[in-house]
């Protein structure tokens, strides 16, 4: 099976680059068909985590995932792109089970957060994301990067 390419805008926005120092927000929102607690286990799990979290083509090693589910916590990954190591180094701020995180990643963008939250809804699980003070150049492939992950989402919660 071929792997699916992306355009090369996705791909580019993934790769580290000289950032301008402009900042933005980034909101998405996609309802899963999958209860909460499989919606959660799966990102809170590593071996469900690294099946989805990365838009297609790009590779996350089981090994380089830490997810330390609390306040302070790491939540960590290196993500594979065209061979290039992407490391994402970022820490809780805000944890409440089947609800909400936010995690930081300051070495990424100063001020940057990015926030999950779950709801339960009568067709499955609503799951919102913000992102904020997210640098310019990232802004243009993240609505297709995040539709990647939210379509292998629902791949995997359907395997069961």
């Amino acid at each position: 099976m071929a792997v699916p390419q992306h355009p090369r805008s996705l791909i580019v926005t993934l790769l580290p680059m000289e950032l301008s120092g402009e900042t933005g927000t980034f909101t998405i929102s996609r309802t899963v068909a999958a209860p909460l607690d499989q919606v959660w286990r799966a990102y809170m799990t590593p071996a469900q985590f690294v099946q989805f979290w990365a838009p297609v083509a790009v590779e996350i090693p089981l090994d380089s995932v830490v997810i330390e589910p609390r306040v302070g916590g790491r939540f960590e990954c290196t993500m594979i792109v065209e061979g290039v190591a992407n490391h994402n180094v970022g820490t809780f701020v805000e944890f409440v089970e089947h609800s909400h995180f936010r995690f930081g990643e300051p070495r990424f963008s100063e001020g940057f957060s990015s926030i999950m939250s779950f709801a339960e809804v009568s067709d499955g699980t609503r799951i919102n994301v913000e992102q904020t003070g997210l640098p310019v150049e990232y802004l243009e492939g993240a609505t297709e990067g995040f539709t990647s992950v939210f379509d292998q989402l629902e791949e995997l919660l359907a395997r069961g």
